[in-house]
């Protein structure tokens, strides 16, 4: 719980009304005992760089409501609270049902049992996005805390640049997930009324890896900063987490089928034509390939 008096963290406390350049999307539920931990870390974040955090508390049972209404009423034009009814089931239903007002050049999703572990986090991926304009996200290494087991484990891609044929061709031979904590994202959509691709809207468009996906549909690149600067709270009592491993395979295998399902066709005649490019040397500027081929 924040104190009650009202600290001096940054220009970003003052009032304005330009829009904010990161938005920060926080899904909660039942997250009483950790969304304060993932709020200060948003709020903590050192840059010369606007922040708003946006959290969608999806009928909570706990007191996660009094902690984040605590938060607001601090924090009045950095912490936006918006609160379901009745509780929706996920955190991409709370982002469409609530339809947060992001309008920040880039945004992100820290859910509410997650946290950020460096305060320059933001200011060197958004700095990275700023001087790359042909990249659409950028990540970084984040450490998964099991509270299972008590454990500690890295997620860490073996490559630091890829597009979205990296994903499609060369899954099986090179690592390229990153937590969704870790990503920052530019805000390709907004003109659109949304910060998430339309066609996530769709039914069979789910989970952080069809997201990754359907932001690299643009034709934009992912750069990863290899340093850890994000916390995953394996808590196994998630959405995915709580699926029995024979759930979790029959969803990896709809989830494949789904992501060919939306990929656009320009990028499917491409995966076609790989083998005529790699073959002949003159089609290598004419058909886009993998970068870590």
């Amino acid at each position: 719980m924040p104190e009650s008096k009202k600290e001096i963290r940054s220009s970003q406390d003052k009032i304005s009304t330009i829009p904010e350049d990161i938005s920060i999307v926080m899904a909660v539920y039942n997250h009483e005992s950790t969304v304060a931990q993932a709020i200060e870390s948003a709020l903590s974040q050192k840059m010369p760089y606007t922040s708003v955090i946006y959290c969608l508390n999806d009928a909570s049972t706990d007191n996660s409501a009094e902690v984040l209404s605590e938060y607001a009423r601090i924090y009045p034009d950095r912490v936006k609270v918006y609160t379901s009814k009745e509780n929706l089931g996920s955190g991409k239903k709370s982002f469409l049902h609530h339809r947060p007002p992001v309008k920040g050049r880039y945004w992100c999703l820290l859910a509410g049992d997650d946290y950020w572990t460096d305060s320059s986090k933001l200011a060197k991926q958004i700095s990275f996005l700023d001087s790359a304009p042909d990249y659409v996200g950028c990540s970084c290494n984040s450490i998964v805390k099991n509270e299972v087991t008590g454990e500690e484990s890295l997620i860490e891609p073996s490559r630091n640049i890829w597009n979205l044929l990296d994903l499609l061709l060369l899954k099986h031979k090179y690592a390229f997930y990153v937590h969704t904590t870790s990503i920052i994202w530019r805000n390709i959509y907004i003109q659109k009324g949304s910060f998430l691709p339309p066609e996530f809207k769709k039914k069979y468009a789910s989970g952080d890896v069809m997201l990754t996906h359907m932001m690299l549909m643009t034709g934009g690149k992912m750069k990863n900063l290899p340093e850890v600067m994000s916390c995953y709270r394996y808590t196994g009592k998630g959405v995915w987490t709580s699926l029995s491993l024979k759930e979790q395979s029959e969803r990896n295998a709809r989830l494949e089928k789904n992501i060919y399902r939306l990929t656009p066709l320009k990028y499917k005649i491409y995966i076609l034509a790989q083998a005529l490019r790699r073959k002949f040397k003159v089609l290598k500027n004419l058909i886009q390939g993998p970068i870590n081929e």
